[in-house]
């Protein structure tokens, strides 16, 4: 047997203290003086991942796989480690010559199931957790693995039992609690999870984790605020917990506060946060400052280990800066392949909510119209006004201005119709069976909703923003017959592409926004029945245009304000002191309404033409019906 190097004893140590750093320091020294060492190079490997530099541990682990040709754990370790940084064919041809009958069967299904999720198979992934499972009931990482397929198909009650039996085993899996929290939040237990956790945060009144997880559960709720305060409770517990001054990093990211973000991260990077950690914050604040180069060197730095859709999307953004329409096509496409792979089915569901809209235009006729039951809500308070649009198309921008006016108040993509729809049970397919009865109840929900929400609501003009509402026109009419309604439009093919090219939730309907052919295919479906709705009940409409709008605030908003019956007021023409003043924006919009006014984003499609040509029979007839060029 070779004596070991003092280099490698070196690092042995240091790995059994704890640093890593210095681990590593000493295995690196040990390789260069014996390269061919297939356990040196494993133990320098599994440092490096130790120390989440997935990208630097893959090449020792390749070498020690091929060294190591009598065990398979050099082989599963590099799987696993080329799995992490999405090489997943590698990972594939890598796994081959391991013997699913063997001692490593067990992680095998586990590595097979990984990939699988990767790829988007969740179903396939299930199988195979299971089964590895089912060999070793005491697994936690799979355990814990089968509840993310789970929950990515929607079945978020059994998701959350086996992050609970992961957790059973392992209960300092912190990720899996954060993920546990997400599937009850998912399986409408939201706020039963939130009690439990704030009952374990306060029987614990030292352990800031447990009010992370508070806070988790509260972002989850769509509550920024609380998850903010809980956070702040998490650092007065544990001024150095570097998990804690991320997370309030990003909601300061988010809500504009760059300053903010900026002494957290380096507040986080002194108690001890990676590059890793922090990367994808650093990229966007520099991304801000138009500093793509920074944003590249950080993001291909920290390449492995970083959230991948967040990482595609900055890259995304880079290269359309620089007038690169291909680099940055290829990378939003890369970004909506990893949302996609949180879903079962997305084109599925893309498919069935473009159904859903379908099946009401074609009930939507004039002698459907004829028999409703004639309804004069009996409460006094006024019917909003409401702005729909399609997503990207402004209006989130037009709703900042909008803010700026002392007398009006809006609700930003707040869940107050579906308040109203949950007094009588849940969705309303067909408004025209509601009763009397069940309009008034409808409208008190709303109101109550808005009222929790704004609580100045009732003494001012109610703007309800949903950007897709246009799918239930049909009921804001039944429910509210005197509503105004704003729509906001934009360039069909600048608004797909930017819809293309946003992250969204890939739930329901936004799951749309994956495929290019499905944006234009939503598009196209959307719009027609909402023209169809507004003929069919005549309703009153200004369409406001982002063109228009980003070139000459003080017209546009002139016009709306004359429709709306207000006078143009000095607030509304600076919109960036009122995008400061939010608390919170909802929307992939939340850095573009801070910055100032400019037209890169007009005309954008012209430089994407190639890729636009599929859909360019879905969106020129409405193009031109809108009067743009083409």
């Amino acid at each position: 047997m070779a004596a070991i190097l003092p280099q490698a004893r070196d690092a042995i140590a240091f790995a059994r203290a704890g640093d890593i750093s210095r681990a590593l320091a000493s295995g690196e020294a040990a390789v260069r003086l014996a390269p061919s060492d297939g356990g040196l190079r494993f133990f320098v490997g599994m440092l490096h991942t130790r120390h989440h530099d997935l990208t630097r541990a893959v090449p020792h682990l390749r070498i020690a796989a091929k060294l190591m040709t009598d065990t398979p754990i050099a082989r599963l370790e590099l799987a696993r480690a080329l799995i992490a940084v999405g090489r997943l064919d590698e990972a594939e041809e890598t796994l081959a010559p391991v013997a699913a009958a063997g001692p490593a069967g067990r992680d095998l299904l586990g590595l097979h199931g990984l990939l699988q999720q990767r790829r988007g198979d969740h179903h396939a992934a299930i199988r195979m957790f299971r089964q590895a499972v089912h060999r070793d009931a005491r697994d936690f990482e799979n355990w814990a693995n089968l509840g993310v397929s789970l929950l990515a198909i929607g079945q978020s009650t059994e998701a959350e039992k086996a992050f609970g039996d992961a957790l059973e085993l392992r209960p300092d899996l912190r990720w899996a609690r954060i993920k546990r929290a997400e599937a009850a939040v998912g399986a409408s237990r939201g706020e039963h999870a939130l009690a439990k956790a704030r009952a374990v945060a306060d029987a614990s009144p030292n352990d800031a984790d447990a009010m992370l997880l508070v806070a988790r559960i509260e972002e989850l709720l769509d509550r920024p605020v609380q998850a903010e305060a809980a956070l702040r409770e998490a650092l007065a517990r544990d001024p150095r917990s570097a998990p804690a001054m991320i997370a309030l990093a990003t909601l300061a990211e988010r809500d504009n506060r760059v300053e903010d973000c900026r002494k957290l991260l380096h507040r986080a990077r002194a108690a001890g946060a990676s590059v890793t950690e922090t990367a994808i914050l650093d990229a966007r604040i520099a991304l801000r400052q138009g500093d793509c180069a920074t944003v590249m060197t950080v993001l291909r730095d920290a390449a492995a280990g970083i959230d991948p859709v967040a990482r595609a999307e900055l890259i995304g953004r880079c290269r359309d800066r620089a007038g690169d329409p291909e680099g940055a096509f290829l990378a939003f496409t890369e970004m909506n392949r990893h949302i996609a792979g949180q879903r079962a089915d997305p084109a599925g569901e893309a498919l069935a909510f473009r159904n859903r809209i379908d099946a009401r235009r074609a009930r939507a006729t004039r002698e459907w119209r004829q028999g409703w039951e004639d309804i004069l809500p009996a409460d006094r308070r006024s019917d909003p006004v409401f702005m729909f649009g399609f997503p990207r198309s402004g209006t989130t921008l037009l709703d900042t201005f909008l803010m700026g006016h002392p007398g009006v108040v809006v609700l930003e993509e707040q869940p107050v119709l579906q308040a109203a729809m949950d007094a009588v049970g849940g969705a309303v397919d067909d408004p025209a069976v509601l009763t009397a009865e069940s309009v008034v109840a409808m409208r008190a929900a709303y109101f109550q909703a808005a009222d929790r929400l704004a609580p100045d609501a009732a003494q001012k003009l109610l703007i309800d923003k949903a950007p897709l509402g246009a799918v239930e026109a049909a009921l804001v009419h039944r429910l509210f017959p005197q509503a105004r309604y704003i729509f906001v439009e934009r360039h069909p093919c600048d608004v797909v592409l930017s819809g293309f090219m946003a992250a969204f939730d890939p739930r329901g309907g936004m799951a749309n926004f994956l495929s290019l052919k499905d944006v234009a295919q939503l598009y196209d479906t959307l719009t027609g029945y909402w023209h169809h709705c507004r003929e069919l009940f005549d309703l009153p409409t200004c369409n406001a245009r982002y063109e228009r709008l980003i070139v000459d605030p003080q017209a546009e908003l002139g016009m709306i304000a004359d429709f709306l019956g207000i006078t143009v007021h000095a607030g509304m023409l600076d919109h960036r002191t009122t995008a400061g003043k939010r608390s919170h924006i909802p929307t992939p919009s939340y850095a573009q309404v801070s910055a100032p006014l400019h037209s890169r984003a007009a005309g954008r499609w012209l430089r994407y033409l190639p890729v636009l040509n599929d859909v360019m029979p879905i969106l020129r007839p409405w193009a031109e019906r809108m009067g743009y060029a083409m």
